[in-house]
């Protein structure tokens, strides 16, 4: 006689505690961060590769939605590989959560100039007149830097034909194919290529610090802390987005 009210008095309660689990988790379901990536140093620009890189982060608790170009002041999350202590001024509302580290474990990087070693050059005097290619006028170590150890050789875009290919990996494979005589680099890249692909490096840039990944000041804490947490698992697999001569991601600390 009295089952019925007692097994709706159950449903009742049961009701109750999977609408109340279900407002706990949304309350705390973290927003989406918006992120944009500066590809001045390269990084392929394709929506896969770009989607695999968002993918990993949103595995990795860090949920973010994608910023347009032109958002790289705006946006949340902003990977530049620019040299920390120039960004750091650039961007005073942002703070540093992971530092990129080269391929040789390093925290600063340098720029190669090289040749085919089969030229047998050893002196940037007789490169001029040659075709160079570079990675974008945007790249530390992919322009800024080699192009003052070019023109203390007297050699600028007056005396040699540049060529801006976007990338160091399509830099390095203009060279091996031909398509110019001299190439301009990052040295942990390089460094992989060179016995295999016979090439020879010509000179080596000063070394200039590694970018990062830049969080704005405003993120609460624990956005900041997951995200710093999921930047830091990215590898060689899932950041083609970025310069091609990154290995890992460390804590700036």
């Amino acid at each position: 006689m009295f089952l019925f009210p007692k097994l709706f008095i159950t449903i009742l309660f049961l009701f109750s505690v999977a609408v109340s689990a279900s407002a706990e988790n949304t309350a705390t379901q973290q927003p989406a961060v918006t992120i944009a990536i500066n590809h001045a140093d390269g990084g392929k620009t394709s929506s896969r590769h770009v989607g695999r890189l968002l993918a990993v982060l949103d595995e990795g608790g860090c949920k973010v939605s994608l910023s347009d170009d032109s958002s790289l002041h705006s946006a949340q999350l902003v990977f530049d590989p620019g040299p920390v202590s120039v960004v750091m001024k650039q961007r005073p509302d942002y703070q540093l959560i992971a530092r990129a580290r080269t391929l040789d474990g390093e925290l600063t990087v340098r720029g190669a100039i090289v040749v085919h070693a089969s030229t047998g050059i050893t002196d940037l005097a007789t490169l001029r007149n040659e075709w160079i290619s570079f990675v974008s006028k945007e790249s530390w170590s992919g322009y800024r830097l080699p192009l003052q150890l070019l023109q203390g050789a007297g050699i600028d875009e007056t005396t040699n034909a540049f060529y801006f290919v976007g990338n160091h990996i399509g830099v390095v494979s203009a060279l091996l194919h031909n398509d110019v005589h001299v190439a301009v680099s990052a040295e942990p890249l390089v460094k992989r290529w060179a016995e295999q692909n016979n090439i020879s490096i010509v000179a080596l840039t000063a070394e200039v610090e590694t970018g990062g990944w830049w969080m704005q000041r405003s993120v609460a804490t624990n956005l900041t802390r997951d995200c710093a947490r999921a930047v830091m698992k990215l590898n060689d697999s899932n950041q083609k987005a970025l310069p091609a001569w990154i290995g890992d991601f460390v804590s700036p600390e």
